[in-house]
């Protein structure tokens, strides 16, 4: 992943495709396989990563993470500049610190902090990382990371502007 490539993997939730944030190469090749330019789900592999992006804490940014993470809830919050642009949406960056120890420990290897979504095309339902999955887009995901995806549904969605939570997705 150090090297600009693509893996596709399990998560608590959805199976997803990663790229190492910190890697233009593998930006690229994420953009290109969504067939969109972002933004992106950004997934931490701790609590202290996740929170080192936040531009301000809140009283209730720090309540959600501190309860909600490790967890399947994505927190929606105002970003740190210095990441791609298609990290962020108007300023905001969608983070989760996955309850996968192995997404958490595929982020650490990479780097801290992985570029994500989940693993389907524009439109399209979502896929298994499975092999006959990878050969056939073999020219986007260069590796994959067996597992067991758990809920089978996306994470819940918050977002918190300032001291105030919306739900996006229950």
């Amino acid at each position: 992943m150090r090297q600009g490539a693509l893996i596709a993997h399990h998560t608590a939730t959805l199976p997803g495709i990663a790229a190492c944030v910190h890697q233009p190469k593998a930006v690229r090749q994420l953009i290109r396989f969504k067939q969109r330019p972002g933004p992106f789900l950004l997934l931490a592999d701790s609590i202290r990563t996740a929170a080192g992006l936040a531009r301000y804490f809140s009283p209730e940014l720090r309540r959600r993470m501190r309860n909600s993470w490790p967890g399947p809830v994505t927190l929606v919050f105002a970003g740190r500049p210095g990441l791609p642009a298609c990290c962020y949406q108007h300023g905001f960056v969608a983070v989760r610190v996955d309850a996968s120890r192995q997404t958490r420990q595929l982020a650490a290897a990479s780097g801290s902090l992985l570029a994500s979504s989940s693993l389907n095309r524009r439109g399209g339902a979502h896929q298994q990382p499975g092999r006959q999955y990878q050969m056939r887009l073999h020219r986007y995901i260069h590796g994959r990371v067996c597992g067991h995806t758990a809920a089978g549904r996306g994470s819940t969605i918050i977002r918190i502007r300032r001291n105030n939570p919306s739900f996006i997705r229950r």
